[in-house]
């Protein structure tokens, strides 16, 4: 998703996805994830990974989730955020099956939208 609607088809080096990869469903590995990183090449990309669920307890709350660890989850950040003890508050909050409201369950076309409209881009093709 983040490849075909973000990465091909908005060209703005401003644009900065950062993907944390974890062992969310059971016991996934460092390994695992680096195979799955070759799905999303690009230098605007930063991959991570994290042993221990700490960023996703943390961005609970910002992502307004009440009792679920922000995983599945895409968070889009104003150019202006600034990070500090606590995560700052999305923008936009988009979701991979969440108790959240139908209208964040993640959608390619409009996850594409919001991020234009933080770099005040034009929409593209």
């Amino acid at each position: 998703m983040v490849q075909r609607y973000l990465m091909e088809r908005i060209d703005d080096p401003r644009l900065a996805v950062y993907v944390v990869w974890g062992p969310m469903l059971g016991p996934e590995t460092e390994a695992d994830a680096r195979a799955v990183t070759s799905l999303l090449r690009d230098p605007r990309v930063a991959h991570f990974w994290t042993g221990v669920h700490t960023l996703a307890e943390r961005l609970r709350e910002p992502a307004g989730l009440a009792d679920e660890l922000a995983w599945d989850t895409f968070l889009l950040f104003e150019p202006e955020a600034r990070w500090g003890e606590r995560p700052p508050a999305p923008s936009t909050v988009m979701h991979v099956d969440k108790r959240l409201p139908a209208a964040q369950r993640l959608n390619g076309e409009r996850l594409a939208d919001a991020v234009r409209k933080l770099l005040g881009s034009p929409r593209g093709p």
